[in-house]
């Protein structure tokens, strides 16, 4: 089997289909999977897949080895997708009518984010939630994309973002603040 950098080599220098379609079948799955945990939707998911591995494809010669592995640059160009995804629609949602929901934050035993955390799931809160998130800087979305996404730890996002881990709590509870506004406006 070859390793990421030899296909890609091949990829570059012969224009090999068969090197592609090795590289992409290794990380169709866990790209597509992650898609999906951020947008709740099968369909958007393998539409918004399908648009990452042809931005890969088309951005091959770009792809610098010495400054991050393949899978890395992968999941970057994935989570720019998806980010770009919700940009696109975030205008035409706006004008839709704002969801009310039957939950009463206020006589739950859970904290807030755990019970935020679980009606997110379902599939139209998840959309309304990530255009929430996209009108964050792009450091803070990534902080969010971490902590909700790949549950990492805020000590983890800290050392990987370079922030103090003060500093990465106040941004996402600050997300979770404005998201509880928008999504629960009657919940004050």
């Amino acid at each position: 089997m070859s390793s990421d950098e030899q296909l890609i080599r091949k990829i570059r220098r012969n224009h090999s289909r068969d090197a592609a379609d090795e590289l992409l079948c290794r990380y169709y799955k866990e790209i597509y999977a992650y898609t999906y945990r951020q947008s709740g939707d099968k369909e958007l998911a393998m539409d918004l897949t399908q648009d990452i591995f042809i931005t890969i494809l088309q951005g091959i010669n770009s792809f610098d080895e010495r400054k991050a592995k393949f899978r890395t640059w992968a999941y970057h160009i994935a989570s720019n997708k998806i980010t770009d995804y919700y940009r696109s629609r975030a205008h035409k949602i706006a004008q839709s009518e704002t969801m009310l929901l039957p939950l009463d934050l206020e006589s739950c035993s859970e904290p807030l984010e755990d019970t935020l955390l679980e009606f997110i799931s379902n599939r139209e809160t998840i959309r309304h939630v990530m255009e929430i998130v996209i009108g964050f800087d792009a450091d803070w979305i990534e902080i969010f994309r971490r902590k909700c996404f790949l549950e990492q730890t805020f000590r983890q996002i800290a050392d990987q973002m370079n922030l103090s881990e003060n500093t990465v709590k106040t941004r996402y509870y600050n997300i979770i603040r404005k998201i509880k506004k928008e999504v629960l406006p009657n919940e004050d």
